[in-house]
């Protein structure tokens, strides 16, 4: 059988399509993506003004949804220790976060924040794996409305003095991924830009401006000055043990 110069110009045409769909199908991986959730916190008696958090990820161009709910409760000093958005929400599954990216400053020792931290690939890896095998998956909704999703949520815990922790959370799960403690950095000119340039006085004012006084107070008065939140258990699991014996009851009726 011949071939004409228009027959192999379309085979060669079609060889393309074909490896260009296999060359997108192994760099997005969906074998190797998952659906999961990230919150962050930081205890009430400590405020922070986070500036930037985020994860990376091995594609670039991929960002998580979550952070933006908590960081803002924190950054209005209504947040605690250990918890978490209330309402999770996901869109597409995602690989798992390489590294953290996470800057802020603190109101009790005025001091600034700026750090990436690696994330441990393989405990990562593992905690969902068993997750799964043991029906540990936590159910979240989508924002395609009505859909539900199974997956594990990522909580970082901003500490007092620089102590920082990452937790991956399920049903009766809590698995710490990281505990460590930042170093306090100088901020750069950039890390004080807000809507024109600011001294670190000037900055920390503008960020603090909003603090309850009732928060103040508490503070000034020395409420919980010598504790230690990196040692501080979460009561994760305490708190949510009762709604998921109830599900699990309302699943088997």
């Amino acid at each position: 059988m011949k071939f004409n110069l228009v027959n192999k110009i379309y085979i060669g045409m079609a060889v393309a399509l074909v490896l260009a769909s296999l060359w997108k199908i192994w760099r997005f991986k969906p074998w190797d993506r998952h659906y999961f959730f990230a919150s962050v916190n930081a205890p009430y008696t400590f405020p922070i003004y986070i500036r930037d958090i985020y994860f990376l990820y091995p594609v670039g161009d991929e960002y998580g949804e979550g952070f933006s709910y908590t960081r803002e409760e924190v950054n209005n000093f209504n947040s605690h220790w250990g918890n978490e958005y209330y309402s999770p929400r996901v869109s597409d599954p995602l690989r798992f976060p390489k590294q953290l990216v996470l800057q802020y400053v603190s109101y009790r020792d005025k001091k600034f924040y700026r750090d990436t931290l690696d994330l441990p690939q393989q405990l990562i890896e593992d905690t969902f794996k068993e997750a799964k095998e043991k029906n540990q998956l936590l159910v979240m909704s989508t924002n395609l409305g009505g859909e539900e999703k199974k997956g594990l949520h990522f909580v970082v815990g901003i500490a007092n003095d620089g102590n920082l922790m990452v937790w991956l959370r399920g049903v009766y799960l809590e698995k710490l991924l990281l505990k460590t403690q930042l170093k306090a950095r100088e901020p750069k000119a950039e890390d004080l830009y807000y809507a024109k340039p600011l001294s670190k006085q000037e900055y920390y004012d503008k960020m603090f401006r909003f603090i309850p006084d009732t928060l103040k107070d508490l503070i000034d008065r020395g409420v919980d000055r010598n504790a230690k939140y990196i040692d501080s258990p979460t009561h994760y699991i305490e708190l949510n043990k009762d709604y998921w014996e109830a599900e699990k009851k309302r699943i088997k009726e």
